[in-house]
């Protein structure tokens, strides 16, 4: 009898915990530059106009199906699951079981559908025309024709869609409006901006030059969806680039046409922290008006003053650090000297071919103006001072345990790095040549 309570508490209790999960599963093919399958999906949310990785769900090797338990906290909410930018929108109540089957710009959805997600199974049912053209192997080379007449076919039936999303979940039924009127927009960049040739200037339709121009990014909500910053990024490129024919960088033509503060402080900001520039600094200071509030100007500026320090003439980012005996050292105390900066780790094999390289370079210029500081990103301290103290290492040592001004302002991500600095703490060369290299020893005796 005792057994039989024990277990029909067991029962109930893995009932209890199944009814506040769900399970996603099912297929994803995605090829990789290589033609090789991806190995994962993820299961994601939005964030900062991205997605925010919640699970990544490994696929097998045999069947190439995934599966993943949905917590709690993400059900009842719109996610989405995908691989880089083919993300497809799932909504998943408690209990529920959803199998996919997706990839190519395509998707199913098959099990016990909610109202919720059947919106979205139905919804991309409708714009499987137009996502041929954007998520295709090779779409660029399909003609352009077709693509006008998807669009041209689609414009009616989608805005009907949109206004008829009635499940009963106000909440649901707004943001999903809301998610899909960019979902469609961005479906309509998306082929374009892979390089669909859409002929000159003047042969674009009207109805695709309208498109362009009509969007004026009033409205803030764009960067609550997933793929918020990338439409924008894409949008600018297509019309500023492919269509007007433009030269430099698609954010700077996008900036002054998004009305929203709101939303271009934020875009702003995103460009800054992942785009590439012809001129950082220049962009940097350009658009560092446009920040609304204090946690968005201290970004910007600690941004303003990395970037003017990875240019010749730039501030060095003051540190400090401790060296074999506990003593902090500045960098700034040797002002009024050239200073070369040998970012290293005892486990690092080219950085220890420098370091004969690197002691014949400090025997050359002993008695002159220059200081040579090795600095160790190790995280075992005691093999460090170990090394240092055995091979009696030459110049000044100090330690940074992979933390600090080290990694987060100066970004090494790769060592050995040479950092070169002249006498008045300006920036020689952020990335300077090897010891091993003559070039190094000639750009130090310049600064002298």
């Amino acid at each position: 009898m005792k057994k039989t309570i024990i277990l029909s508490v067991m029962l109930a209790t893995s009932a209890s915990v199944w009814a506040q999960t769900a399970v996603i599963k099912g297929k994803f093919h995605k090829l990789l530059p290589n033609n090789k399958e991806v190995s994962e999906v993820f299961f994601s949310k939005s964030s900062d106009g991205d997605i925010e990785v919640i699970t990544p769900m490994i696929k097998s090797r045999q069947d190439q199906v995934f599966r993943s338990e949905v917590k709690k906290e993400d059900l009842n909410a719109i996610r989405y699951v995908g691989v880089f930018d083919e993300q497809y929108a799932v909504y998943l109540k408690s209990g529920e079981e959803l199998t996919i089957d997706a990839g190519d710009g395509q998707i199913t959805y098959s099990g016990a559908l909610s109202k919720e997600n059947k919106v979205f199974a139905d919804w991309y049912k409708l714009i499987k025309p137009l996502r041929f053209y954007g998520y295709t192997k090779d779409n660029y080379r399909l003609p352009s024709e077709g693509y006008l007449k998807v669009i041209d076919s689609l414009k009616a039936p989608v805005e009907k869609f949109l206004n008829n999303i009635h499940t009963g979940n106000a909440d649901f039924d707004k943001q999903a409006k809301n998610f899909l009127t960019y979902s469609y927009k961005y479906d309509v960049v998306i082929p374009v901006a892979s390089g669909l040739n859409m002929g000159k200037k003047e042969e674009y339709p009207a109805s695709l030059v309208s498109f362009y121009n009509d969007e004026k990014w009033n409205d803030p909500n764009v960067w609550n969806l997933p793929m918020g910053y990338h439409y924008m990024l894409y949008f600018g490129f297509v019309k500023h680039i492919i269509y007007g024919g433009k030269q430099g960088m698609a954010a700077d033509f996008l900036i002054p046409e998004i009305s929203n503060k709101e939303l271009r402080a934020k875009f702003v900001l995103a460009q800054a922290q992942r785009g590439a520039f012809i001129d950082y600094v220049k962009y940097l200071e350009s658009n560092e008006q446009y920040m609304l509030n204090d946690q968005q100007r201290a970004k910007m500026k600690e941004l303003l003053k990395r970037a003017r320090m990875n240019v010749a003439g730039g501030d060095w980012i003051d540190f400090s650090y401790p060296d074999v005996n506990g003593k902090m050292h500045k960098l700034s105390e040797n002002l009024g000297k050239v200073v070369l900066i040998d970012v290293w780790a005892t486990w690092c094999v080219p950085c220890l071919q420098e370091q004969p390289a690197l002691e014949e370079l400090e025997k050359a210029f002993v008695g002159k103006d220059v200081v040579f500081i090795s600095l160790s990103i190790d995280t075992d301290k005691a093999k460090w001072q170990k090394m240092v103290d055995e091979k009696k290492l030459s110049g000044l040592h100090l330690f940074s345990n992979n933390q600090g001004v080290i990694v987060k302002d100066y970004e090494v991500t790769e060592i050995p790095r040479f950092i070169l600095f002249d006498k008045n703490g300006k920036t020689v060369n952020i990335n300077a040549p090897r010891p091993s290299d003559p070039k190094l020893k000639a750009l130090i005796e310049s600064k002298l």
